[in-house]
């Protein structure tokens, strides 16, 4: 799979991956499990690491993954993300994120690690 996840315990986040070509399919998968996985359940606090993917899926797929799977999944919990980027297109749909995550979530767009971690634990 293009998007991979671990829990950091000594950053005390969960450190998602994604590399390669990632379909709005992949982010439905991953999505699936990882919403579904108790341990993220309980820290929901994600650097997302976006540097080494090519993000090949529109805005009105994006927005549809949020309302079908990321909303029902959380019941009203919040999370925290960080976004990890190195291009235009990256950023470009990490803010998209940030808009349509706005209800439930709190994020950042970052272009150093160490900036983003800061973040993630203030």
């Amino acid at each position: 799979m293009s998007i991979s996840y671990a829990i950091d315990d000594e950053k005390g986040c969960i450190i998602e991956t994604w590399t390669g070509d990632v379909t709005a399919q992949d982010l439905a998968e991953h999505w699936k499990v990882y919403l579904g996985d108790p341990a993220v359940m309980a820290l929901r606090k994600t650097l997302v690491d976006l540097r080494n993917a090519r993000i090949v899926f529109t805005g009105a797929q994006l927005a549809s993954l949020v309302v079908t799977i990321a909303v029902p999944a959380l019941r009203g919990r919040s999370w925290r993300s960080a976004f990890l980027v190195r291009d235009p297109v990256q950023f470009g749909v990490s803010r998209q994120y940030q808009v349509f995550a706005e209800t439930y979530s709190r994020d950042s767009i970052f272009g150093s690690e160490d900036e983003a971690l800061a973040w993630l634990r203030t």
